[in-house]
């Protein structure tokens, strides 16, 4: 089903509610711990960047917006492990191995084998968060539903109809996978994709936040770990730099949105130094190093 934007407009809010009374059953699964965690401590978990590909040149302007136009610097692509008792959650899934081929990303390393330098592996993994449906986010579901097997997959539903049903998402300006868009629409309908509809606890010490901005429906985690919550805050941020200058990306969907998702994102976390933006080298070479091309960020 294509949809013009007047109708998309129109009908996501109305979307989300049916979605949510239909799958209310399937929402409260999801949440499952929330009592328990509501009388007592949530889980700790561990955050873990996981850096699979070579650094890329870029400009600076590109990710702080009116500024570095004559500035060069290097950005990291990553994926993220958060790590508990009970196995790992995957936070994005990177680039794919066919648009890594054809882009000559330098250094790449498919994701999943890098992830399994810290014991990620298809028997450990029950959620995959994809924050968006930029190429270098949903690309990797050209591997990961057979490489994660028991994997259940979240987006929200805003940004997957967007990019699977708007027509404008075909122009010029969406840099498109259509590889890991595909595989994704492949599991609509089954229980491996549950699209969501905002603010959402998917395990105890877990929720994912609507963070739109950068795109029309991107989604940080926020996750409770030892130093408190952190957020894993993907592209809503792509530089550590720009969050804290209050500067959005350039590569932006909505400013206003933006800027209130910092708000929000400050909101909750327990300290600034909690929030990790998606691309930043910070993230590789300010962290301990747990094993090659890996950091333990909390």
């Amino acid at each position: 089903m294509k949809l013009n934007r007047r109708e998309f407009l129109k009908s996501g809010g109305v979307a989300c509610g049916a979605a949510a009374l239909s799958t209310g059953l399937s929402t409260l699964v999801a949440q499952n711990g929330s009592v328990a965690e509501a009388a007592g401590t949530p889980p700790e978990y561990e955050i873990y960047a996981i850096k699979y590909s070579d650094p890329a040149d870029r400009k600076l302007a590109n990710y702080l917006y009116g500024k570095g136009w004559d500035e060069n610097i290097q950005i990291n692509y990553y994926v993220w492990a958060i790590k508990g008792n009970d196995g790992f959650i995957v936070v994005d899934t990177g680039i794919g191995t066919t648009r890594a081929r054809e882009r000559k990303h330098k250094g790449y390393v498919n994701p999943v084998d890098v992830l399994a330098r810290i014991g990620v592996n298809g028997s450990n993994v029950s959620k995959v968060i994809i924050t968006h449906m930029h190429y270098d986010h949903i690309g990797g579901m050209e591997m990961f539903p057979k490489a994660f097997p028991k994997a259940t997959f979240y987006l929200q539903k805003r940004e997957y109809d967007f990019w699977t049903k708007h027509p404008v998402a075909k122009r010029g300006p969406f840099d498109r996978d259509e590889v890991g868009i595909k595989a994704t629409a492949d599991l609509e309908g089954t229980d491996r994709l549950v699209l969501i509809c905002g603010d959402q606890k998917i395990a105890p010490g877990i929720e994912v936040l609507l963070c739109a901005g950068h795109t029309i429906a991107l989604q940080s985690v926020a996750v409770n770990t030892a130093k408190g919550t952190a957020i894993v805050a993907s592209d809503a941020f792509h530089l550590q730099r720009a969050f804290r200058e209050d500067l959005t990306t350039t590569i932006i969907l909505n400013m206003i949105d933006s800027l209130e998702t910092y708000d929000k994102l400050k909101a909750k976390a327990t300290s600034i130094d909690l929030i990790f933006g998606g691309h930043d080298v910070i993230l590789a070479n300010n962290y301990p190093k747990v094993a090659e091309d890996i950091t333990q960020l909390v």
